[in-house]
């Protein structure tokens, strides 16, 4: 993905037009209630939950603003687009998935759908072609996120299997499909791991970011690993938590570890 960097001549120029882009953040549209636009583009009303279409929309309004100015996606903390991020990996989105009252296949449905634009929305944020990643912060921000739209895709998928009568569940459809599960949830797992490891693409206190939230969310998703996946995390935490270039990285690598081997020896 080719990406331009403003030069600041330029970016002085644009400051104006920056302001009034902020302002169309900020104010309602007249036409719809919070209707949000940002570079020509609708976004969803960032003071509410998003739902899978809110996502969606999201995801069709980023990939144009990104074809058409580079470097110009919402930022994490950002003066004017900081609030279209958080709205992005705000943990209120998951009350809907998580509400009992709904139905069990609406839930599963609606985590599937999130789970899938946010992978679209990462391969915009991260760009591995790049010697260091322009969206850093971001990028690992989206995947610390993604961690526990997993897990709870996960959770909703076992309640589904718990439904089922003993003949399903043994039926070569519904044992390839967990499976599948289960291999995407441990190939995420391990590469949220291996980006702490990218020193030269992040900078030291994006990582020592994701390492804290990766803390909080990664337990909720290494629950659901098969043990062969588990024991082979293990030693990859392990390895960080004792060899990582960042010693707060080191610290809570090594107060995540025994959380986790209390999980796999209770699983078994």
């Amino acid at each position: 993905m080719r990406r331009r960097c403003l030069s600041p001549d330029r970016l002085h120029r644009l400051t104006p037009f920056l302001f009034a882009i902020g302002l169309m953040l900020l104010l309602p549209s007249v036409h719809a209630a919070k209707a949000l636009w940002y570079l020509g583009q609708k976004i969803p009303d960032v003071t509410r939950t998003w739902q899978s279409h809110d996502y969606r929309q999201a995801t069709d309004a980023l990939k144009t603003i990104d074809e058409k100015q580079p470097d110009a996606l919402p930022r994490r903390g950002g003066e004017y687009t900081g609030a279209v991020f958080e709205r992005l990996i705000n943990e209120e989105n998951f009350r809907p998935q998580l509400d009992i009252y709904e139905s069990l296949d609406f839930r599963r449905e609606e985590a599937s759908r999130i789970l899938f634009s946010l992978k679209e929305i990462m391969r915009l944020y991260f760009d591995f072609s790049a010697s260091r990643q322009p969206y850093g912060k971001e990028a690992l921000s989206l995947m610390s996120y993604s961690i526990r739209q997993q897990a709870v895709l996960f959770d909703l998928t076992v309640e589904f299997w718990l439904t089922l009568s003993e003949e399903d569940q043994q039926s070569p459809e519904r044992l390839e499909g967990l499976n599948d599960t289960k291999a995407a949830a441990a190939m995420l797992a391990s590469s949220a791991l291996d980006y702490l490891n990218l020193h030269q693409q992040f900078d030291q206190q994006a990582l020592i970011l994701y390492s804290y939230e990766l803390g909080k969310t990664w337990p909720e998703l290494f629950v659901h690993l098969p043990k062969a996946e588990r024991e082979r995390l293990l030693v990859k935490v392990v390895q960080i938590s004792e060899n990582h270039d960042l010693d707060e990285v080191q610290k809570t690598l090594s107060e995540l570890l025994p959380v986790l081997t209390k999980i796999h020896d209770g699983i078994g």
